[in-house]
């Protein structure tokens, strides 16, 4: 077929696959034709100059494409490129100024999913480091989530309001709300760190090296399975950071 391009509307994700179904309208009739929306044809159209970056394709999305056919004789969509999505602009409109959505849990591939209930559309759902992952079991329950990065769509994910966190986490917010002083081992030296392992929660930390650590190391007053004094600077989480006391 020659290389025009068609307008139609993704109405099916097949995530496992990485193929997605286009639903558009030729010679007053509305046909469904399958594309393959992997991250790889998004680089290569990227290296093409045919899109300025590559982009995560969701329910909703419309889009210009080239039908071809393949050995099998079969039609496809190919040279599949975004071109806006309604629904989407809807959603990051509410989340300026109301960020709180609900929607279901999905696991893809061992990945997490939140799919949004009145659109449809899926976004990666962010599990923390800390953080205990939803079970099989809780993918059916309604949850709430907020959007993050809504300034580039292409790279939005979605985070749960509630949060399970891991024991050791929890015991580590304690201590650093206190302003506990508590033990930890030294596990690795990096030049640019001390990694170490708290030894109440069991959560690994860091020490961000300057000259008076540096000079212990030499000293060997630092090194591999040393017990420190320190206290939790920096909490986050995805991120803990301690200071020697």
């Amino acid at each position: 077929m020659s290389e025009k391009y068609f307008r139609g509307r993704i109405t099916f994700i097949n995530n496992d696959k990485k193929k997605a179904t286009i639903e558009y309208v030729t010679n007053n009739k509305t046909k469904t034709i399958q594309a393959v929306i992997d991250d790889k044809q998004q680089e290569k159209y990227t290296q093409l100059k045919l899109i300025k970056k590559p982009h995560r394709f969701l329910v909703g999305d419309n889009v210009k494409f080239i039908i071809k056919k393949s050995s099998q004789h079969v039609f496809f969509a190919d040279h599949v490129l975004y071109e806006f999505n309604n629904a989407l602009e809807v959603l990051l409109n509410k989340a300026h100024t109301e960020n709180k959505f609900l929607g279901y849990i999905k696991i893809i591939d061992a990945d997490y999913f939140i799919k949004e209930i009145d659109s449809y559309l899926f976004f990666p759902l962010r599990i923390s480091k800390y953080e205990i992952a939803p079970t099989v079991d809780e993918v059916q329950k309604l949850v709430s989530f907020k959007m993050i990065n809504i300034e580039k769509p292409e790279k939005i994910i979605a985070e749960l309001y509630n949060h399970h966190y891991t024991p050791g986490f929890l015991l580590a917010v304690k201590q650093f709300k206190k302003e506990e002083i508590i033990q930890a081992v030294v596990k690795k030296i990096a030049p640019f760190a001390v990694f170490v392992e708290l030894t109440d929660s069991g959560l690994e930390s860091k020490i961000s090296m300057d000259e008076i650590i540096n000079e212990k190391i030499k000293n060997e007053e630092i090194k591999i399975d040393t017990i420190l004094q320190v206290k939790i600077i920096h909490l986050t989480n995805d991120r803990i950071v301690v200071a020697i006391q």
